[in-house]
């Protein structure tokens, strides 16, 4: 304080200077919270794509290496998802449903209920799945009394439409009923559909077979949509042309068997997808050319899963950068895909997992361009005939580059170490989690959306946030060296609540930042108060020990990890 202009600085105890330092220091880190937001960036110039910062310039189009036609949308498909009318919101908040009801496949995959049971997730829908995905199409043999999946198709000139209404659900019957209806009309002009329709008015449809030509050899220069004889072919049973196409999935008249569609076949997102690609337009194939040939070449991760050359040297759009073009916003140009709400969210991770199976089928097909005969000497051999005698040369190894396998974990522990061996150990462990309300993420929203339906989004956000805390935490030390050094450790409870609280914040001086702990750092309602909180289902008590004991002081716990000061000061708070 200033006295009689002569500056006297107040002689405060040790402990409390570092109270007021750890007030400080919280106060600045809210205010920073509150009002950074990540600087715009102007779009991509050569696809106008929407940038966020950190994105690298090739993220969108390879620099306009790759240049995708935009679908024309039907207009009243269009209405169904951006209107505010009852029957789109219906269609919007269902999705999922009514486009497996016209899906050409059938969906298989093993799917954590828990996430998608809002009820348990706090409002929030996840799609999540483990393992594999896959999307099989029938063949329409014997079940002409219960059409289902493709054969639905089959009877689609038949104004009636009792076909599809028996699957309408009970309590909304009327409204899936009206919504159907309208997709029926939309899916008319759909080249599968109408292939499909045309078997319906067959006399012995047991003596047909159906062939999807998988052949990508068609001229796919100009993106030009698609017509029939492109997309599918019918022929009777004992035509002598089977052999047309090099790659073909046949379905016959009169069995019921499955065939699995792959990912890399043009025809697997439209036929899983009609809602995203109503004309029935191909999606991602090993045969789409980039604008300019003299790319520079790409590495394993970003290669198809196909074993020709010609896809390993850049001339070529991967699956990667196929699906990266389409997962952007570009202003002017509808894409259906960004509003597909939860339809959305299953496409990302079917999308990611097609991805994933086309890096392994990459390093199964070139074990020798990863050096696998280095870890296939007589040793392994020894080891694996001891163990099962059929592993004996049947042994394939993940690059370190695919992220989660076994080399990738050895590396990433062996550098670590390397770090803990020449700085130390480090003392503190800093976490950060995404806030869908930030600015950045609720502006790109259209109309009706949340962040659970844009997840693009909100990944995008999040990894350009984590590139700016990881600036403010490594270059402008805003918590300090967080591998410290001498004088810099902390000995002592009161060194550590300088840097971190587990105590709600005075209301009254410190409003901005007691709302923040109040709205993201509460724990529960949880146990008998919530029976369908994850932390407690199926458990007798809270997973994470809520409620914790109040502690007069930080002290250390068994584990190693201390056990922040909570003191019980009276403060609480009410959900």
């Amino acid at each position: 304080s200033r006295h009689n202009g002569t500056e006297k600085w107040k002689l405060k105890s040790k402990k409390a200077r570092k109270c007021t330092t750890l007030i400080l220091m919280i106060s600045s880190i809210a205010t920073y919270q509150k009002k950074h937001v990540l600087k715009t960036e102007e779009n991509c110039r050569f696809c106008h794509a929407k940038k966020f910062k950190y994105e690298t310039k090739k993220l969108c189009c390879r620099k306009g290496q790759i240049r995708l036609a935009n679908a024309d949308t039907p207009p009243e498909l269009m209405r169904l998802w951006i209107s505010n009318d009852s029957d789109a919101r219906h269609f919007r908040n269902n999705i999922r449903f009514f486009n497996g009801h016209f899906s050409f496949t059938t969906l298989y995959c093993h799917l954590d209920r828990d996430t998608t049971d809002m009820r348990t997730t706090g409002g929030i829908y996840t799609f999540q799945a483990h393992g594999q995905i896959y999307h099989n199409i029938h063949s329409f043999g014997n079940s002409r009394s219960d059409p289902k999946h493709l054969e639905l198709y089959f009877y689609d000139d038949d104004p009636s439409l009792e076909h599809r209404y028996r699957h309408c659900r009970e309590e909304m019957y009327e409204q899936d009923k009206h919504v159907i209806g309208i997709i029926t009309d939309i899916l008319r002009d759909n080249p599968y559909s109408q292939q499909f329709r045309s078997l319906g008015r067959a006399q012995n449809l047991e003596d047909y077979r159906l062939v999807l030509n998988l052949d990508q050899r068609l001229d796919q220069r100009t993106y030009n949509a698609p017509i029939n004889s492109e997309v599918a072919a019918v022929w009777i049973e004992g035509n002598e042309r089977r052999d047309t196409y090099d790659r073909n999935v046949i379905l016959h008249g009169n069995n019921n068997e499955k065939e699995h569609i792959r990912s890399y076949y043009g025809c697997s997102d439209p036929l899983s997808y009609p809602l995203f690609f109503p004309r029935a337009e191909l999606g991602w194939h090993r045969k789409i050319p980039k604008r300019d040939t003299e790319a520079e070449d790409i590495g394993a991760d970003d290669i198809s899963n196909d074993d020709d050359p010609d896809s390993a040297n850049g001339l070529w759009v991967t699956m990667k950068e196929y699906y990266c073009y389409k997962f952007h916003t570009r202003p002017s140009i509808f894409n259906p895909i960004l509003h597909g709400g939860r339809l959305f969210q299953q496409f990302a991770v079917d999308t990611y997992i097609k991805i994933e199976n086309s890096r392994l089928d990459y390093m199964w097909h070139h074990q020798n361009k990863i050096r696998a005969d280095l870890y296939q000497g007589l040793l392994d051999s020894i080891q694996a005939g001891e163990q099962n005698g059929d592993a004996i040369g049947k042994r394939r190894v993940l690059a370190s580059s695919f992220i989660g396998g076994p080399r990738d974990k050895i590396r990433r522990y062996l550098d670590a170490m390397a770090l803990v061996r020449k700085y130390g150990k480090p003392d503190v462990f800093v976490t950060m989690t995404c806030n869908p309300n930030w600015e950045e993420i609720t502006r790109e929203l259209q109309f009706g959306q949340t962040p659970q339906d844009r997840p693009d989004i909100v990944v995008r956000v999040f990894k350009a946030k984590l590139e700016e805390m990881k600036k403010q935490l490594f270059e402008k030390a805003i918590l300090g060296k967080l591998i410290m050094t001498g004088k810099y450790k902390y000995t002592c409870p009161e060194q550590y609540d300088r840097i971190i609280s587990a105590e709600l914040p005075n209301k009254h001086k410190y409003p901005e930042l007691y709302k923040m702990v109040i709205k993201h750092m509460m724990h529960g309602p949880c146990g008998a108060l919530n029976k369908f909180c994850p932390c407690t289902k199926n458990r007798p008590s809270c997973k994470n020990n809520y409620p914790r004991p109040f502690n007069e002081t930080t002290i250390q716990g068994k584990d190693s990890y201390p056990l922040y000061r909570r003191r019980n000061d009276g403060r609480t708070e009410t959900h």
